[in-house]
């Protein structure tokens, strides 16, 4: 009962909470993806969505689509899935808005409703960490990968800038929740890591412990750091001009291939 209340939990703060969405303010397609990739400039560099023109590319988690269009806009065929309505409507929308043709599907928590290796490319950004268990969800995500097939993601970097200073020091010490209010770093991460206070579940990983995890299904793990950043009490997201060799950005990016 209790990790089906937080599957409960997880859901309705999704539905509420969907990423680049911007719904009130009535932004068109072309304007949310400006302040995507204006926001997180290195995606095109890292993840080549141009490579995977003409094959089939499944979406875990796609949020308001804009990273599911950007697969298909550059040649992709795209299956977008999310456990939220509010993900899946947004999504169809944004297919019509651009004329792009997406198979947008609601999943449930785990189980992927497709066969076997029907996929070339798995994609998932941001999602997998506010999963308690992610291990039976990557199961499935190991299962639809065709053997030669890749998995992109994105976790964010416990030895980070954004989790040492906006996190830890900022809501832990400066506001005293770690040293008198009985909160937990695991705490404040799921707390404050979204831009909607209360996320029910994040986890922050560091680079070996994604490194060791991934590998347990696929032989040929890559994790690098990117996207150098921290929140301050005004502005989320304030870009700080480092090297991505210091490994201090806020994103862990994964690419795995070989099946195991």
């Amino acid at each position: 009962m209790k990790q089906v209340n937080k599957e409960k939990e997880i859901k309705e703060y999704w539905e509420k909470s969907t990423p680049i969405s911007f719904v009130e303010e009535k932004w068109s397609y072309e304007q949310k993806r400006k302040f995507r990739y204006d926001l997180q400039d290195y995606e095109h560099d890292s993840f080549r969505f141009e490579d995977w023109a003409g094959k089939q590319v499944i979406e875990i988690g796609c949020g308001s689509g804009i990273d599911a269009m950007e697969f298909a806009r550059n040649g992709a065929i795209v299956t977008a899935t999310d456990i939220t309505d509010n993900a899946v409507n947004l999504t169809k929308g944004l297919s019509q808005e651009t004329g792009i043709p997406l198979n947008v599907v609601q999943t449930p928590p785990v189980k992927l409703p497709f066969p076997d290796k029907s996929f070339d490319c798995a994609y998932s950004f941001g999602v997998l960490h506010h999963i308690p268990d992610p291990a039976p969800k990557i199961d499935e995500i190991h299962r639809v990968l065709r053997d030669d097939g890749t998995l992109l993601a994105m976790l964010y970097n416990k030895n980070s800038l954004l989790y040492a200073y906006s996190i830890v020091y900022r809501h832990g010490v400066i506001e005293k929740l770690l040293t008198e209010k009985g909160f937990s770093e695991a705490d404040l991460v799921s707390r404050y890591s979204e831009r909607f206070e209360g996320c029910p579940y994040t986890k922050a990983y560091t680079k070996e412990e994604a490194q060791t995890f991934f590998s347990r299904w696929f032989r040929n793990v890559e994790v690098t750091v990117r996207y150098n950043v921290i929140d301050t009490e005004k502005q989320r997201k304030v870009k700080l001009g480092l090297d991505d060799t210091w490994e201090l950005g806020w994103h862990l990016l994964i690419r795995a291939t070989g099946k195991k």
